[in-house]
């Protein structure tokens, strides 16, 4: 049986393009992710994942710190809350309990993908353990200002695999 793996990170070109890389029917990543607009490539550092397919680190960029997150367009979320404000007065604000359930449903139904806090690379596919914790502020921004963004609680050793989720 082969995984099904994608892993997609921002180029950097002036096209704005993504490069990606997908696993093979044998379910092995390929050397290098390569972007679609320009051609260019970057190596697929396979040392990150575990001996079970779950993920220790990127593997676009090689950083530990990954949070996860639902794969779904925040546009479209966007667009039922916003519909069902404009028809929640002459529906007597039914729509927005409608728009509540909906909101559930697609939370439910949606795969995770795990995204690195360094370079943005979406990884999907991959086993569920080490499982990465949801968005955490204070990593993201101790990588963007450095250690001097939040004081007080040193980085955990090893990146976030199986860490806990935020407390905030």
């Amino acid at each position: 049986m082969s995984r099904r793996v994608r892993v997609s990170v921002p180029c950097g070109c002036a096209g704005g393009g993504r490069s990606t890389a997908g696993a093979d029917s044998a379910g092995s990543l390929p050397k290098a992710l390569r972007c679609p607009l320009c051609g260019s490539e970057r190596p697929v550092r396979t040392e990150g994942t575990s001996a079970e397919g779950g993920l220790l680190a990127c593997l676009a960029c090689g950083h530990p710190e990954l949070y996860t997150r639902k794969r779904f367009p925040p546009i479209a979320g966007l667009s039922v809350v916003a519909a069902a404000a404009v028809l929640a007065p002459a529906t007597h604000y039914a729509s927005l309990l409608i728009a509540a359930v909906i909101d559930a449903v697609l939370y439910r139904a949606l795969p995770d993908v795990v995204v690195c806090y360094a370079c943005g690379a979406e990884h999907t596919g991959f086993a569920p353990e080490p499982r990465h914790p949801r968005f955490d502020r204070e990593i993201a921004e101790r990588l963007k200002y450095g250690p001097r963004a939040v004081m007080g609680r040193p980085m955990r050793e090893g990146g976030t695999a199986g860490g806990p989720d935020p407390e905030h």
